[in-house]
């Protein structure tokens, strides 16, 4: 019982800690991110670089997708110029699971807190403060979940479930859907499964199917938004989707060449999980972009604009 206390209480200081950092660093830069994203994205490869530090500062791709379908709705940006932030934010995602990769000493979690309360007391440094006791919340959460997850070889209904997706791809990647939509954040999804990793109740390759199921459920929401949304803004929400499921496709016959190559970079377990996560984001990212034109034109051919008389 103790242990799943401890999972939920991880899970929620987890999810909050995310969404407070994005929170934070929304209310201190988002009118200048918006400008940025409207007028330094002339070019696909431009984009890439802006969507990248866009998804970063945000914490989510999901959040920066969002973003790029309501300034192509609105005509502030082309839909070619988006995909270069779509291709980005892939990117740029990855810096969430990397930072959690960073060890933080249980005894300095309390003076980091009482920083973070005294900045939040100033009104100048109100929203650093705001983004930086989120990042706490992110590094505590995880230490409750890996501390939760250390009683799970009792929950046998749990691990039968894991040991499915060691021998199905298919049913790790819905299960990296499942636990995406639920979570509403690949990078907390990730997370989670770092966390596994830690009490080795996972093996790298079974992580790499989930990790690919986490970013083709990243898609999700843009979707949803989607389907109210003009023929241009359906055109980013379904190459979001397509790039994912494209990046899967091209990845998956090498997956365990891939988890060999990324096990040999670092031994540490979660650190592993953190590596595939970006090395599949980044290149599935790079391998798309000489042929973003001819992309374009396959999602323009696939939901034509509509012509009114």
């Amino acid at each position: 019982m103790t242990g799943i206390l401890s999972i939920a209480a991880g899970v929620t200081m987890l999810l909050s800690g995310i969404f407070t950092v994005r929170y934070g660093l929304k209310l201190l830069l988002w009118k200048k991110l918006q400008l940025l994203l409207r007028t330094a994205t002339s070019t696909p490869l431009r984009g890439i670089l802006v969507g990248t530090v866009a998804a970063a500062l945000f914490q989510s791709s999901t959040a920066v997708s969002l973003i790029t379908i309501s300034l192509v709705s609105a005509e502030y940006l082309s839909f070619h110029n988006g995909l270069g932030i779509i291709l980005g934010a892939n990117i740029g995602t990855c810096s969430t699971v990397q930072l959690l990769t960073v060890s933080v000493p249980a005894e300095a979690l309390i003076p980091l807190l009482i920083v973070c309360l005294l900045l939040i007391t100033f009104r100048r440094f109100r929203y650093i403060g705001l983004t930086l006791s989120g990042l706490l919340g992110m590094f505590s959460g995880l230490s409750f979940l890996t501390a939760g997850l250390g009683s799970l070889p009792d929950m046998n209904t749990l691990l039968y479930v894991i040991s499915l997706a060691e021998t199905n791809a298919f049913q790790g990647i819905a299960a990296g859907i499942l636990a995406t939509f639920l979570c509403q954040s690949s990078s907390a999804a990730t997370a989670i499964l770092m966390a596994l990793a830690d009490e080795d109740l996972i093996n790298l390759t079974t992580a790499a199917y989930i990790v690919y199921g986490n970013n083709i459920g990243s898609c999700l929401s843009s979707v949803i938004v989607s389907t109210v949304a003009p023929a241009a803004a359906k055109r980013v929400a379904l190459s979001h989707v397509l790039l994912n499921l494209l990046g899967v496709l091209l990845f998956l016959p090498v997956t365990g060449t891939l988890t060999q190559l990324t096990a040999a970079f670092t031994s540490d377990f979660p650190g592993q999980i953190a590596l595939y996560h970006t090395l599949f984001n980044v290149l599935s990212s790079l391998l798309v972009l000489p042929f973003l034109r001819q992309f374009s034109r396959l999602i323009e051919l696939l939901i034509p604009e509509k012509k009114y008389r």
